[in-house]
């Protein structure tokens, strides 16, 4: 297993935790404001199913037989997110912080997530980290480039100047390890989001992490 000369991080379900059950239920309240009522099954999958996409097109897949609803959804929604109740719910998964001091004395350690930097930026703040070399949003690129889409993963590599086969993108849904496939990144999986250690396995990844610095001590403490 080569030594990475990159670092990418997803950011929810990785470096914080809270945020993914957060975005769930603010989803869940957008569709109940709207009157609309999904099988709690059938939500989640369609949550899942456009993860780090931009609310809006999450709204379009979970409101798929009710489109008109969306614009009115949307709303609730950014209400919901930008809370300071939403936040307060919101931490640093348990060893992040060290993870990334860890990784970034050996190499650059960037974000790339579909949240906005404006969330980011104070909770690595909050959580005391000062390492991050650069973060990429996906949020307000349009909407083609939105995650899955490697768009911001071809960023990193370009800003960092490192070939795809040098990096490994740390992520904790099915849709980091798409994105991760699509760029021709090395995809690392982490149990502290979505993901447990069958789906990962079954997708090849190429490290499977209980948290992230489960993954800076595999490849960094040799």
């Amino acid at each position: 297993m080569n030594t990475p000369k990159l670092v990418l991080l997803d950011f929810d379900g990785v470096v914080v935790e809270g945020s993914n059950e957060a975005y769930f239920d603010c989803y869940h309240k957008a569709v109940e404001a709207v009157g609309v009522s999904l099988d709690p099954n059938v939500e989640h999958e369609r949550v899942i199913q456009g993860w780090g996409s931009g609310h809006v097109e999450q709204l379009e897949i979970i409101l798929a037989e009710h489109p008109d609803k969306v614009e009115q959804a949307g709303g609730v929604w950014v209400t919901c997110v930008e809370s300071p109740a939403f936040w307060d719910q919101v931490r640093m998964v348990d060893g992040a912080k060290e993870a990334i001091e860890l990784m970034s004395q050996h190499v650059p350690v960037a974000i790339v997530s579909g949240t906005r930097v404006r969330h980011i930026e104070p909770m690595l703040e909050r959580g005391g980290v000062t390492s991050i070399s650069a973060i990429y949003s996906s949020y307000d690129v349009p909407s083609e480039l939105k995650k899955p889409h490697p768009h911001t993963l071809e960023l990193a590599l370009k800003t960092f100047e490192v070939q795809a086969k040098d990096a490994i993108y740390v992520g904790d849904m099915l849709n980091d390890i798409v994105m991760a496939r699509g760029a021709g990144v090395r995809p690392v999986a982490v149990l502290t989001g979505e993901l447990d250690t069958p789906t990962a396995e079954a997708k090849n990844v190429e490290f499977i992490g209980e948290n992230l610095l489960s993954v800076a001590k595999n490849y960094f403490s040799n």
